[in-house]
């Protein structure tokens, strides 16, 4: 049984690092985080059934310290999944998330924790820098916080930006255990951010950077060839946050205008080349008559819908 620094066999912060088709950037994560000098911690990796040679270097850690977890899924689920088993096999008193292919300031750890536990707050948040392919750093700011949860949501969730994302934020277990992860990838984090809102009671906000964002060309969100998953996860992801809104805050969503229809525009266009659009241009030209071009768009969703329920 591992005996971690405090002398219990639990540890204090949980770090879940969900890790698929990285290898090339999975070692500088995991080294950041060996390197913290915060030592309670234990670290999760979720091998997200990555076809890359992931799977043998999380074993390798695994077998260098004791304070590393794996998890070999058996087939990939995605992301918001992947962060979903790494929470349901932690046990630590806080949880911190980091994507694979980034990397944090070895007393990140530290700090949010000591801030988190002197002020009493469910939810620490910090500034990120985004480290471009061109090498290029950019430092970027939080937006000012407060324990107004209209205000947080107008500008963590439906604002632009990458504010929105579960891992520069350090939150304590309970939590957690009362959100729902979602299912579809892409834009996930906001919808568990709006969660992690409501039910913190007390935010806190360090003006400093720990956080390396890396811009990764080849993962999920940048993709050219997941434009229709992009598209769908979004919108649903969308969908499930503004269901949560309307059953615990009210019908009345009109409190976080403008950005939330600013949000919602903006998805509808992400993707103008997305597999519907083509279709409604290739029917358009093909079939002249409107209620034929109605009736063969519905029956090929149908058929399609049906064909991704029975895989």
């Amino acid at each position: 049984m591992t005996k971690f620094p405090n002398g219990h066999n639990m540890p204090v912060v949980s770090i879940i690092v969900p890790v698929y088709n990285v290898d090339s950037y999975l070692r500088r994560c995991i080294d950041s985080i060996l390197a913290q000098t915060f030592t309670d911690f234990e670290c999760i990796l979720v091998d997200d059934s990555s076809p890359d040679r992931c799977p043998a270097i999380c074993d390798e850690y695994a077998q260098k310290d004791n304070r590393i977890k794996v998890i070999h899924k058996a087939q990939n689920e995605g992301l918001p999944l992947a962060r979903k088993t790494g929470f349901e096999n932690s046990s630590g008193e806080y949880i911190q998330h980091i994507d694979s292919d980034d990397y944090v300031e070895p007393d990140m750890i530290e700090n949010l924790y000591a801030f988190a536990t002197s002020g009493n707050f469910d939810m620490v948040c910090c500034d990120w820098y985004k480290q471009k392919e061109s090498g290029d750093v950019l430092y970027k700011n939080m937006p000012p916080l407060s324990n107004d949860y209209i205000y947080n949501i107008r500008y963590l969730v439906f604002a632009f930006g990458m504010q929105g994302a579960v891992w520069n934020k350090l939150v304590n277990r309970k939590v957690y255990e009362r959100i729902e992860f979602p299912i579809y990838s892409y834009t996930e984090d906001r919808y568990i951010v709006a969660q992690l809102l409501f039910f913190s009671k007390n935010i806190g906000y360090i003006n400093k950077a720990f956080y390396h964002y890396v811009y990764n060309s080849n993962s999920l969100v940048h993709s050219l060839q997941k434009k229709w998953d992009r598209y769908n996860g979004a919108y649903n992801n969308f969908r499930k946050t503004i269901d949560f809104l309307n059953k615990n805050q009210g019908e009345n969503l009109g409190v976080f205008e403008p950005e939330l229809s600013i949000r919602e525009r903006h998805i509808k266009k992400m993707y103008p080349r997305s597999p519907r659009n083509i279709l409604k241009k290739i029917l358009r030209v093909m079939v002249p008559v409107k209620a034929w071009r109605i009736w063969l768009r519905k029956m090929f969703f149908s058929f399609g819908k049906l064909f991704i329920w029975n895989l």
